[in-house]
């Protein structure tokens, strides 16, 4: 009896182990995970960050799919937005592709991979949409009820323009790297600009008036070049900010032209005295600004422009930052930035000195040029609000 028991006990041990190895030989034949697709996670694609796993991503980030079975991947799905899949970069265990820079409409925060039988596979995964960003504005000067352009990226309609003081703009246009807005009545300060997405506030300001270096409103007493050129309206060009200075001169090639220049006792001191210390001891902090207005292009031209506290009569002549404006506005006032650490170190680093500055702004060894312009505002500003 006891030999029946264990040939019959055997016997269920052989049929068991038969079902277990028939078992693993069938899924050894349909490869991992019994053949089907699946991901285990996903990760940066940057060799030094391989090990990073993420959750979520950027419009436009290059990512790894990382899991089994993903050869037959034909599509793939990041919300509604179709992501390209290069055949190139498909493998059994990875699959890599940049996650779609459109917006979706259809937010599920899913990613989606369709395979070539059909079936599908669904996996969390969440597109970090950018909030808005503000670089600059065509001009920062523009007046009341007129169209301001904002220049940035991830202007996703519908959007709103908030100006200092909380008042809201009336958007004309939007696209996804432009705005324009009709400005409404308000005082100087940044913007801010608000989508689905979130919300930024500029870095720069709008009609910004802080430490104004050249305003050309005041009086010139003192002034070696510069009174002659400086108007409060002109048949081509409309002031933006009461008075400007305004030069129209042909020059010959290497032609020696002075629109503004004042030595430390002219009036010119009593604006340059509101750049403030903390420029000079911090000079990559600060960008220097002003508003120009073209009627000729200026490609080729040289402007030079000294600022110190020497001796204008040679100082001038051998120390100076050049600006070269390969620019034309076509009559529409526009916005220039210089790196005020470059000015500065163009002019010698000039010690500060509260009661201001010599400065002398002029062409000089430049291209052959019609030099129609008119310029204000001139300003020494934070390159951060805050």
């Amino acid at each position: 009896m006891k030999n029946r028991f264990n040939a019959f006990l055997f016997l269920f041990i052989a049929i068991a182990m038969a079902g277990i190895f028939t078992g693993c030989s069938d899924d050894d034949d349909n490869g991992p995970n019994g053949g089907k697709p699946m991901i285990s996670y996903i990760r940066v694609t940057r060799p030094e960050a391989s090990d990073s796993l993420i959750a979520k991503a950027g419009q436009g980030s290059m990512i790894a799919i990382i899991g089994q079975n993903l050869n037959g991947a034909r599509e793939l799905w990041f919300n509604d937005q179709q992501a390209g899949l290069n055949p190139a970069y498909i493998t059994s265990t990875s699959i890599i592709t940049r996650v779609p820079a459109n917006i979706p409409i259809d937010i599920t925060n899913k990613m989606k991979l369709i395979f070539a039988n059909g079936d599908s596979l669904l996996y969390d995964f969440t597109v970090d949409i950018s909030e808005p960003l503000l670089t600059g504005m065509l001009s920062e000067y523009v007046g009341t009820g007129e169209v301001a352009t904002i220049v940035g990226d991830f202007f996703y309609a519908p959007l709103t323009v908030t100006f200092t003081g909380g008042v809201e703009g009336e958007v004309v246009s939007v696209e996804d790297d432009m705005i324009k807005v009709k400005v409404p009545e308000g005082e100087p300060g940044t913007i801010t600009v608000t989508t689905s997405f979130g919300e930024t506030e500029s870095n720069f300001w709008f009609r910004d008036n802080r430490n104004i270096i050249a305003s050309f409103d005041g009086t010139t007493t003192g002034l070696w070049h510069g009174p002659n050129f400086i108007k409060a309206s002109d048949p081509e060009i409309k002031n933006i900010n009461n008075n400007f200075l305004r030069f129209n001169q042909a020059l010959a090639e290497g032609a020696w032209a002075e629109f503004y220049v004042g030595p430390v006792n002219s009036d010119i001191a009593k604006e340059t005295k509101n750049i403030p210390a903390a420029a000079l001891e911090n000079p990559a902090d600060y960008v220097l600004k002003f508003e120009i207005n073209t009627l000729a292009p200026l490609t080729g031209a040289a402007i030079k422009m000294y600022m110190g506290v020497g001796d204008m009569g040679t100082e001038r002549n051998t120390i100076f930052y050049t600006w070269k404006p390969n620019i034309h506005t076509e009559g529409a006032w526009e916005t220039v930035s210089i790196p005020f650490e470059e000015f500065y170190t163009a002019n010698k680093e000039f010690p500060y000195r509260a009661d201001g500055y010599g400065a002398s702004f002029f062409f000089s060894d430049g291209a052959k040029v019609t030099a129609n312009i008119a310029i204000d505002n001139m300003r020494v500003v934070p390159i951060r609000a805050n």
